[in-house]
């Protein structure tokens, strides 16, 4: 033994120091402290500081702060250490007198009444304050509180007396923490953690052995004693007294002791009173871990971990290897009733028997017990959490609910600041307590995604299957030998039918095991009333036990009549293939049901495709109504979405709102409309990853929901065929043509019908002509019903304004109102479109083109003739079909009249649009084989309702041109496809056109017109030559025109296969003004004039 003052050795039975003769009694004082080894060395430390300046004469009156906060829950031992100071100091001249003044919260307003009469006795000695938490104020730093008179009069007593303050870390922790000037003023502050079960049973034996003198035991009480502590504090609540319990458990055994006569001298294990359950090891535990049911790959996992934790625990008692504690945290994830609050429980039993976890008990909680509204007041919480855990488990169930990010994309403060100091206590604390997470597996790895570092806390992840159906039998047999209950063989085979139904058609709040426990309930409930209805007291056991057939709840399946069903699709208009497909599948399902063979539909998922308007949204939404009548769904509700509710805008985030979005469907239908927009190209890789997590969906949760995929016919192809994983989910396909002009006319009388509005025939058939030009000019984009209501809203806005000008006629009654004429109908031609007598007009403006302009107006003519025959109701609207080969030498206009040819159609009522797409061989081609398709289609997409224009077709195809075979096989079809929907104008030198369409039979045929433009004569290149000059503000002098026609002369004589007609007039052009500005820059500044710079003279015209 030590001496504390000389600090020499000294034998450990000597009560006096050989060299200095001071007492070694006081080294006693800190062993009646149990565990606390850091507080017990910070007291010698203030020893053995004082105990040098009493050596030194000159600073032997020097004193040093000792004043000292002791912060702790109930029963840590707050003031038996307050009282341990007290003698410890006074036996080593610290404090002059051993005295411990102790004020209650209750009692300081009565000290402080007193102030400086007990401050005075309090002086050479210690001022103890207990329970401060208190006296503070409630969450608000800058109030007044009873201590602060206290912390202003310690400034003034040059620390006499020593000034101990103790109370409760909550309110204590959070008071200093918000009030630093007061946390300074205190030198020393301790936190008494919670004594742990061997420390409790050392207070115990303390107690027996200070105060009633019993220092003996027999093997079996000490090891029933260390239990009694261990089962107690494992089951412990917040009402817990620790030491407090500890003292009272010494005075119970006391008093047992004692009633068993004077001559006892050894306490027996009879005089521990109370539940102390048999001490398992670890092969126990992990035996009753192999009885339950079903989890075998999660008992396997639970071995693994037993075994690896033993031996490390192992391995640090022999000092080998790494000697700090490895952390040992766990995820679990499943569906609720999968036993993942049972496997945490086992898990601190195996923990705590192979002496890795103290006691191994289970604080269990969710995100309501972590997260505070209050700003700081979340790492509290979590920080309390954690301390009652110490030494077992702290299971956080629906542990996703804390991802820093929540559902809508929003940044979850609250939920990070939990997580944060989650993390931190599980690095700081490693070894001291076990955390296990809990909750459904997408949502926890959605968790671990966005927080990467939050899963390299965790040294094992298990997921918990749900159990199948024989393991959901078993459980419930449990439940019902429990209960001495038995079923009879009848009852059985219908409940297995019954489980195995409810197993198929699980969804994600499917409980497992606790769905069998309602069921057994239910089943129980069932019984009882059967039993009721006749007399109880005449049946035996056997009957009172036996659950019979009529006892399970179920309703056999029966034949449902899926025309009622099927009733809305009914009313609908058109459609009558999709009505077939879906009757066909209505009639198909009931069969199977009849059958028995439910599950037999599982997995089946549909693509729609069709153009806006046709109907897709409303079919699925009956779709759903069908599948849940017939019971292939449990909700059969309609999740409508697109691209922007599946996609997230930045990395990780896509598959948490595409799980999301997929959990809100289960028991229903997912609708995903332009699905095709979710691989916008082949670096989409946000798209990309919402499909692979819809794709695993589809699997893991096959039954469960049924997903319907729509969008354009030839878009959807492409989505379908770009992914094998799609190919073979999506299996049935239903396309929805465009309403007919019949189908479109009978939508807009059922909307008129539907808001009470008349229309007569007249007005009908006015309707059906407008319906029939759009249906024949319709493209793309062409919206259907849609467009439909687009037009009858228009109508009704017409409408109300005609009936307001004639308001004031008395005449109109109340049904005038609500008739529709055929003036209401929005008829007029589009202001933006020319009248074909104004476009015709600009085209007689156009130089030469004799022939083609003849056909143009012979166009015109037939055009007027169908239009009207259709107001005159003769025949049904005709869409002309037109597409042009337009042949010509260079620079004879080719293009210039193709771009006048859209407004021209336009104008005629033969296309939409005067839209004009110029393409080419460069721009039709694609760089390898399979793309070449997709740039033609594109190219007709964009042209619909407008004007395709091949310059140069015939460079499309040459000897052994694959690419350019391609291209034409795609245009044909498109041609015949869209026929009447865009016009196609194929232009090039008329030799090669010929040769073109001579080897393209099937081309040739497509081509409605043929147009050709010859050269320009003399005159009109002159003319050309003077539009252009004039364009440019230039102008020909009398003799400079004489000299210029006879140059175009020369031209048109010596023109080869490559005379440019109307670009030679330009180059020519081009040449003479050069000659003009050489010969304006060689005349004086006195003789230039405005005129000089725009009258071209004979003498810049070149020989």
């Amino acid at each position: 033994m030590k001496c504390e003052h000389c600090h020499k050795d000294n034998r450990d039975i000597a009560k006096f120091c050989r060299w200095c003769g001071s007492p070694l009694s006081a080294h006693n004082l800190l062993d009646k402290i149990i565990g606390l080894d850091e507080v017990k060395q910070q007291m010698r430390l203030i020893v053995e500081t004082y105990t040098y300046l009493h050596s030194r004469k000159d600073i032997a009156n020097v004193r040093l702060s000792i004043n000292t906060i002791i912060v702790g829950e109930t029963g840590t031992g707050k003031t038996m250490l307050a009282e341990i100071i007290r003698d410890y100091f006074y036996q080593h001249k610290i404090i002059e007198k051993s005295k411990l003044t102790l004020v209650d919260a209750v009692d300081f307003h009565r000290f402080v009444d007193q102030w400086d009469d007990n401050i005075k006795k309090a002086k050479g000695g210690i001022l103890f304050f207990d329970n401060v938490q208190k006296l503070l104020s409630d969450k608000y730093s800058n109030q007044v509180n009873p201590l602060d008179k206290l912390f202003v009069e310690m400034d003034h007593w040059k620390d006499d007396p020593i000034v101990v303050l103790s109370g409760l870390p909550k309110g204590l922790d959070d008071f200093l923490l918000n009030n630093p000037s007061v946390a300074n003023r205190f030198k020393y502050k301790f936190h008494l953690p919670t004594p742990g079960y061997m420390e409790l049973y050392k207070i115990c034996q303390q107690t027996l052995r200070t105060r009633y003198s019993v220092e003996q035991y027999t093997p079996a009480a000490e090891l029933k004693l260390q239990q009694f502590f261990k089962y107690h504090l494992k089951n412990k609540d917040e009402s817990y007294g620790y030491a407090h319990e500890a003292i009272q458990v010494a005075e119970d055994i006391f008093t047992s002791f004692i009633s068993r006569g004077a001559n006892n001298h050894v306490i027996e294990p009879d005089d521990i009173r109370g539940f102390v359950p048999e001490e398992k090891d670890l092969s126990v535990i992990l035996a009753e871990v192999d009885q339950m049911i079903g989890k075998s790959e999660v008992k396997r996992a639970i071995k693994e971990i037993a075994f690896a934790v033993k031996n490390n625990v192992e391995r640090q008692e022999r000092g080998l290897g790494n000697i700090q504690k490895s952390g040992v945290h766990i995820v679990l994830t499943g569906n609720p009733g999968t036993g993942k609050t049972t496997i945490a429980r086992k898990l601190g039993e195996i923990l705590s028997a192979i002496g890795y976890l103290e006691s191994g008990h289970v604080v269990e909680v969710d995100r309501s017990q972590m997260v505070s509204m209050y700003q700081g007041e979340t790492p509290k919480l979590v920080d309390r959490l954690c301390n009652k855990a110490k030494g077992g488990i702290l299971f956080v169930d629906e542990a996703y609910t804390l991802a820093p990010i929540n559902s809508t994309g929003e940044r979850d403060q609250q939920g990070a600041q939990a997580l944060e100091k989650l993390m931190k206590r599980m690095e700081d604390n490693r070894g001291d307590f076990v955390v296990v997470l809990a909750g459904y597996r997408i949502e926890m790895d959605n968790l671990f995604r966005v927080n990467p570092g939050f899963r390299s806390r965790f040294s094992y992840f298990l997921n918990i299957d749900d159990y199948n159906p024989d393991e959901l039998l078993q459980i419930i047999n449990v439940f019902a030998s429990e209960k001495k209950y038995v079923f009879s063989t009848d009852a059985e085979t219908l409940l297995k039918k019954v489980i195995k139904e409810m197993h198929e058609r699980q969804d994600k709040d499917f409980a497992n095991g606790r769905s069998m426990r309602l069921l057994f309930d239910k089943i129980c409930k069932r019984q009882a009333e059967r039993l009721e209805k006749a007399d109880i007291h005449l049946m035996s056991d056997e009957q009172l036990m036996t659950i019979e057939k009529v006892d399970i709840p179920y309703d056999s399946p029966s034949s449902v009549d899926y025309r009622e069903c099927l009733s809305k699709l009914s009313t609908l208009v058109g459609l009558e293939s999709v009505k077939k497909e879906i009757s066909n599948l209505a009639a198909f399902i009931n069969l199977q049901i009849l059958r028995g063979e439910q599950n037999t539909f599982q997995g089946k998922h549909y693509v729609f495709t069709g153009n806006p308007g046709t109907g897709k949204t409303t079919v699925a939404r009956i779709m759903s109504d069908v599948f849940r009548t017939l019971g292939i769904l449990s909700r059969g509700h309609l999740v409508e979405a697109d691209r922007s509710k599946l996609v997230a805008g930045y990395s990780g985030q896509t598959a948490i709102k595409t799980n999301q979005l997929i959990d809100s469907a289960i028991g229903g239908v997912l609708f995903i409309d332009e699905a095709y927009t979710l691989k916008s190209s082949d670096n989409d890789s946000f798209g990309t990853e919402a499909i692979d997590t819809l794709l695993k969906r589809l699997e893991d949760d096959r039954g469960k929901f049924i997903c319907i995929v729509a969008g354009y016919t030839n878009q959807m192809h492409d989505f379908i065929n770009s992914n094998p994983g799609l190919k073979s989910r999506f299996t049935h396909t239903i396309h929805f043509d465009d309403y007919s002009a019949d189908e479109l006319t009978q939508i807009f009388v059922n909307l008129a019908e539907s808001r009470h509005f008349k229309i007569d025939d007249k007005t009908k058939s006015g309707v059906h002509r407008l319906f029939e030009q759009l249906y024949l000019r319709r493209d793309k984009n062409f919206g259907n019903a849609r467009e439909v209501r687009k037009i009858f809203d228009a109508t009704i806005e017409r409408q109300s304004q005609r009936l307001v000008k004639d308001i004031s006629n008395s005449s109109n009654t109340e049904y005038d109102i609500y008739d529709i004429i055929y003036d209401d109908l929005p008829l007029t031609q589009d202001q933006n479109v020319k009248s074909i007598d104004q476009v015709l007009n600009e085209l007689d403006e156009f130089i030469g083109m004799r022939s083609v302009k003849n056909m143009i107006r012979r166009l015109a003519v037939q055009s007027m003739f169908m239009k009207q025959r259709s107001v005159h109701g003769v025949g049904k609207t005709q869409q002309i079909s037109l597409n042009f080969i337009l042949t010509g030498n260079p620079g004879t206009g080719k293009t210039t009249l193709a771009r006048k040819m859209g407004e021209i159609l336009q104008s005629m009522e033969i296309l939409p649009s005067s839209n004009v797409i110029e393409v080419s061989r460069a721009t039709l081609i694609g760089k390898y084989m399979g793309e070449t398709p997709k740039i033609v289609n594109n190219m007709c997409d964009k042209a619909l309702g407008g004007i395709l224009f091949i310059d140069e077709a015939y460079n499309l195809c040459t000897d052994n041109d694959n690419y350019g075979q391609e291209a034409l096989d795609t245009l044909m079809k498109r041609m015949e496809d869209d026929r009447g929907k865009f016009v196609v104008i194929a232009s090039g030198y008329k030799d090669n056109m010929d040769a073109f369409m001579s080897v393209n039979p099937g081309l040739s045929s497509r081509f409605t017109h043929r147009m050709h433009i010859d050269d320009y004569n003399e005159d009109e290149l002159l003319s050309i030559f003077k539009k252009m000059a004039s364009k440019d503000e230039y102008v020909l002098s009398q003799a400079a025109e004489l000299k210029l026609m006879d140059a175009i002369c020369r031209l048109v004589v010596s023109k080869d296969s490559q005379f440019g007609n109307a670009r030679e007039m330009r180059n020519l052009l081009d040449k003479i003004i050069q000659h003009l500005s050489y010969r304006v820059s060689k005349m004086q500044p006195s003789e230039i004039t405005e005129d000089v710079f725009k009258v071209i003279m004979p003498e810049d015209i070149y020989n």
